[in-house]
């Protein structure tokens, strides 16, 4: 028995066991129905560390919409599509199936990658060659560079700050003009001679009493 793997169209990897290597029964193992199309489609060679392995990819190129496999090969087959399952199998140079577990897979595929860099420990690396010591750092080991202050230096900004404010706060205007009162326009003066019963009816209405005023003569009227 030997352990090969098959790449579901998912992406999903998984171990089975064939009981011989043959090329012409492979295509069962992956789920399709005929042989047509599947065949080897790259090799790769790699050694980690005193075992080296030859690792064969057997897959189909054409197929229907909706069927694509969603794994991400190494290079050089990294930008081909596949369809439906696939299937890695070590190769010996005697051309003997030999067994491929998930776990040697993982590492044989960081190698063709190049490797995968430690994002965390290279910043860490930078930031301590970054570092000078003899730099001036303020009590809680912060270098002083323009952007991390004090905790005084912080409350004497605030401080003048404040000051700085009262200093421009203006006192608010007093409203001192006053809205002007219509006064009523005054009576205009007329030459009107008044006549005798308009004078006693005025007298009439004034609080002090009045005598009337008989001395107008009366003509008499003509007769015809």
């Amino acid at each position: 028995m030997t352990i090969v793997l098959i790449v579901e169209k998912s992406g999903t990897i998984k171990e089975v066991n064939i009981k011989s290597y043959n090329e012409d029964e492979l295509y069962k193992k992956a789920g399709f129905k005929v042989e047509e199309g599947f065949e080897i489609q790259t090799k790769w060679k790699v050694s980690i560390g005193a075992k080296k392995y030859t690792v064969a990819l057997y897959a189909k190129t054409k197929g229907r919409a909706g069927q694509e496999n969603k794994y991400d090969f190494p290079p050089p087959v990294d930008k081909t599509l596949y369809f439906g399952s696939c299937l890695l199998v070590n190769i010996s140079e005697d051309n003997v199936a030999e067994d491929l577990k998930e776990s040697e897979w993982e590492k044989i595929y960081e190698e063709l990658f190049g490797g995968f860099e430690d994002i965390g420990s290279e910043d860490s690396e930078e930031q301590s060659e970054d570092t000078d010591p003899d730099l001036p750092r303020t009590n809680t080991g912060y270098v002083k560079d323009g952007f991390v202050v004090e905790d005084n230096e912080i409350c004497d900004e605030i401080e003048s700050t404040e000051e700085s404010e009262e200093e421009f706060v203006e006192k608010p205007k007093k409203k001192s003009a006053k809205k002007s009162e219509k006064r009523a326009p005054a009576p205009k003066k007329t030459n009107k001679k008044k006549t005798v019963f308009e004078t006693i009816e005025s007298e009439a209405t004034s609080n002090e009493p009045t005598e009337l005023n008989c001395t107008i003569e009366l003509s008499e009227e003509e007769y015809v």
